[in-house]
């Protein structure tokens, strides 16, 4: 193919200029194309502080509990479920996100909207189940409209300026499985991502945090046996106490009243099932009164420590058994009869 002489070239032919510079042209042309300026970019630095912990929570004994946290005040309520938080602390996710301009004259970080994301990411363990239903309250951030979807969240923020932090915060819905579930109790976890997104949803920068949870089996605690002080006889005269000691089962009698062997007495028994290895508070009444022809008030005994520990250790039940005993005074003009009462016992983690 003939090329065309460039008036600019030496002509001498024995030089044959044309294809050397052509190269030359072809590349002068790259190394153009590499000195060109970049064009104008912002970065995104996006922190979580904190993530979402509920701390210590007792399950229900069947099904799913839901715990909501308020991403506005921290608080954090039983959407559904009959399990219950044993903490009061507030509990949200913190998010941070500063804008870093690549050079003075951009103006990104002053100008464009932020494309938020927020949903869950990761493994499960233990007994938290995914994290649902997100939802953001802003703190020196603002949001541009209304958000979109719950999981995976969406919403936009307002340009946050050069280098200059903001804040939102971040709530959710947390649902934690109960005893029938087959997770172990203790601690578990899920995951959750925050992403700053370009406007075709790809992933500018993030970061991710934990939803934590140490779920303690539900409480219970059972009546095995009932106190019973057995047939007395009223004294002849003046006063006689009946008492049974909480720890031997052993009925002692004072003054004239007589005490037949049987039916025989027996010391009140509870058994408190829950979470192994947990320390418990037991709420044992110290009097309560039998009724019949008349009262009878009666001053209880027990062999509880204020706060004794389940057996066993966390992710296994465990359990603590106690007895109960009392005293009573009766005299010669008490009426005879059937009597009978309630003593309610209740407990609680600590």
């Amino acid at each position: 193919m003939a090329r065309q002489a460039d008036p600019g070239l030496v002509s001498d032919a024995k030089m044959r200029p044309a294809l050397p510079t052509l190269l030359f042209r072809a590349a002068g042309f790259a190394c153009a194309l590499l000195a060109a300026p970049a064009a104008s970019a912002a970065s995104y630095v996006v922190n979580i502080g904190g993530g979402l912990d509920l701390q210590s929570v007792a399950t229900a004994a069947a099904g799913d509990t839901v715990f909501r946290i308020n991403p506005s005040s921290g608080a954090v309520t039983v959407q559904s479920g009959a399990g219950r938080r044993l903490s009061t602390t507030s509990v949200r996710g913190q998010v941070t996100i500063t804008c870093k301009p690549s050079r003075p004259t951009d103006t990104a970080c002053t100008t464009a909207n932020v494309p938020m994301r927020i949903g869950t990411i990761g493994p499960l363990i233990g007994r938290a189940r995914a994290l649902t239903n997100f939802t953001v309250a802003m703190g020196t951030a603002s949001v541009v409209g209304p958000p979109t979807g719950t999981n995976p969240l969406g919403f936009q923020l307002a340009p946050p300026g050069d280098n200059t932090p903001k804040t939102f915060f971040v709530g959710a819905d947390f649902p934690v499985a109960g005893d029938d579930a087959p997770l172990a109790s203790g601690n578990g976890e899920n995951s959750f991502y925050v992403y700053a997104v370009d406007p075709a949803g790809l992933e500018m920068a993030g970061d991710s945090d934990k939803g934590k949870v140490k779920a303690l089996r539900a409480l219970a605690v059972a009546k095995t046996a009932d106190l019973s002080f057995g047939r007395i006889q009223i004294p002849p005269s003046g006063a006689s106490t009946i008492s049974l000691n909480a720890s031997t089962g052993t009925r002692t009698v004072t003054g004239g009243a007589f005490a037949f062997p049987t039916p025989a007495p027996t010391r009140g028994a509870f058994t408190v099932t829950g979470e192994g290895g947990q320390q418990v508070s037991l709420t044992i009444p110290t009097t309560f009164n039998l009724t019949g022809p008349s009262t009878i008030p009666v001053t209880v005994t027990n062999t509880a420590p204020p706060s004794p520990s389940l057996s066993g250790g966390l992710g296994s039940g465990g359990t603590y058994s106690f007895t109960i005993g009392g005293s009573f005074a009766i005299s010669n003009t008490t009426p005879t009869g059937a009597y009978s009462g309630v003593l309610t016992v209740s407990i609680d983690y600590n």
